[in-house]
């Protein structure tokens, strides 16, 4: 299958490290992973004049061997340059410098508007551009609006996370020249659910941040959607969108490990692997398909058996955001007919405690009870708060897990549980997510260095730009452990975001299997 990315990036933005800082190293990225072409535009445009970045851009791709016909501009847009001196007209030119129809939203210190861009492109409709926008940038209405004063220029929408899917959703729905990119698109079975809604026409195959590594390659692979539509993702819209003529110069090959490979080859990866983060239960965030717990254990089962999953342990939603007690309750009677596969936490709200403590030794005497399962951030409760005092006690004494959700912020960064887990040696702490973004991503590994009952948990962990590859230079291999959030989060998504790391089959067996193993051997 031949890829062709619509959300490449190269540049060095002013707010933050670089993550494709030249052409060259967003080339080796696309080399590695198998992709065959690229847009890219200069991420500099976020802060500085989009023509000056546009000339960078340009020079840079025409001075970088190989990147000529395969990193296609995206030229940034916005709308000061109608009223800069032969702004558009330069515009324009550069256009047709770089051969390109792919426009790219800018929206400095978010004063900016899509609408505020309509001189820009009334003079350059005829160039049938195509304009990509990340969701969050401008207002929904604005995006609405555009797309109905300019009916002929496609307008995708990029960066799509959970919290944008129904926003972005319905702006395609009320709009037929909106469309959108797969980069960040990780719901459970998000590309069928797309293209079952709208069609595989309006759908584009694109990667994220480099510590994304193959996520999305994975989860348009393993889709359940036909070959022609696939193909169309991975690159026939984009081909028509930018009126490609040519076919690529050469078949580029993924390179990796044996377990990657056969992932892209949808074929069960032979090893034990222990997802330690899924959720069973109706979401009010997520666009899914499938909200009873019912449906998404058959959906769970069918994909676990394909890619080879031994275990999922859950954790409830209606555990974890309404009554704890009978959420619990819930997941636990559900699961009982699936004792090989399924497991769960209990999800411990301390604004229950008092109903939860008489429980805990009931629950725990079923062997599919693993440990605990916190929500910090979400109840509006820091891990610090003293009702969890009686729950760690109980996790320590009986050598249990605890999956905490961890995210930068004031309710459960890592760092808060630096003296509960100094105080409670015999419990593991599961950092949920890793830590979010950059800060707290260093702040787990800072935990994990200082404790050897602090490990790592992968899902969700796509929010940093620090790779893991990186964390694994620090942070032991034996501390790190798998998880997918499925099922809200796609399977094939995350677990091809693991798989395709730059490192040996040797590293990722331990994380995917052996170290949960481990933890829940511990139990006593």
């Amino acid at each position: 299958m031949r890829l062709f990315d619509a959300n490449g990036s190269f540049g060095n933005p002013a707010t933050s490290a670089p993550d494709c800082p030249t052409a060259a190293v967003r080339l080796a990225h696309m080399d590695r992973l198998g992709i065959a072409r690229s847009l890219a535009w200069n991420v500099e445009a976020t802060q500085g004049n989009p023509l000056a970045a546009n000339r960078r851009l340009l020079d840079e791709i025409a001075h970088t061997p190989a990147a000529t016909g395969r990193l296609i501009p995206a030229m940034a847009v916005s709308g000061v340059i109608a009223y800069e001196r032969d702004g558009i007209e330069h515009f324009a030119a550069q256009m047709a410098e770089g051969r390109t129809r792919a426009l790219r939203f800018v929206n400095v210190g978010g004063r900016l508007t899509l609408e505020q861009c309509a001189p820009v492109l009334q003079a350059v409709r005829h160039l049938k551009p195509f304009i990509l926008v990340k969701w969050g940038e401008t207002p929904a209405r604005d995006i609405l609006d555009f797309a109905a004063l300019f009916p002929d220029i496609p307008l995708v929408l990029t960066d799509l996370i959970w919290p944008c899917a129904i926003g972005a959703f319905d702006a395609m729905r009320q709009r037929t020249n909106v469309l959108m990119e797969t980069s960040w698109w990780h719901t459970w079975e998000g590309v069928a659910l797309a293209v079952k809604h709208f069609g595989a026409e309006r759908v584009l195959f694109g990667t994220g941040f480099r510590c994304h590594n193959s996520a999305a390659i994975a989860a348009l692979v393993r889709a359940e959607i036909s070959q022609e539509q696939r193909e169309l993702i991975a690159r026939g819209n984009l081909d028509r969108l930018t009126g490609s003529q040519t076919e690529d110069r050469a078949t580029v090959r993924p390179s990796g490990n044996r377990l990657w490979q056969r992932c892209l080859a949808g074929e069960p990866l032979g090893v034990d692997t222990v997802d330690a983060h899924g959720h069973l239960g109706p979401s009010a965030g997520y666009v899914l398909e499938f909200q009873d717990e019912r449906a998404q254990i058959s959906a769970v089962l069918r994909v676990m058996d394909k890619v080879g999953e031994s275990l999922m342990i859950f954790s409830g939603l209606q555990a974890l955001h309404g009554s704890p007690a009978d959420g619990n309750d819930l997941v636990r009677d559900l699961i009982k007919p699936h004792q090989s596969r399924f497991a769960m936490y209990v999800a411990f709200n301390p604004f229950y405690a008092d109903d939860l403590l008489p429980r805990l030794d009931g629950w725990f005497a079923n062997p599919q009870v693993v440990g605990f399962k916190l929500l910090c951030s979400y109840w509006q409760a820091p891990v610090t708060d003293s009702r969890f005092e009686p729950m760690w006690d109980y996790a320590d004494r009986h050598r249990l897990p605890v999956l905490m959700h961890s995210w930068d912020g004031a309710m459960d960064s890592p760092a808060m549980a630096r003296d509960i887990v100094s105080r409670h040696r015999d419990l593991t702490l599961l950092l949920g997510h890793s830590g979010g973004g950059d800060k707290g991503r260093r702040e787990a590994e800072a935990m994990a260095l200082e404790f050897p009952n602090v490990f790592l948990e992968t899902c969700g962990s796509f929010c940093t730009t620090r790779r893991w590859e990186e964390t694994l230079k620090s942070v032991p291999v034996s501390q790190v452990v798998y998880g997918t959030d499925a099922a809200a989060h796609d399977i094939h998504w995350e677990l091809g975001r693991i798989l395709s790391l730059d490192v040996s089959e040797e590293v990722l067996v331990p994380i995917l299997g052996q170290n949960m193993r481990r933890i829940l051997a511990r139990r006593q």
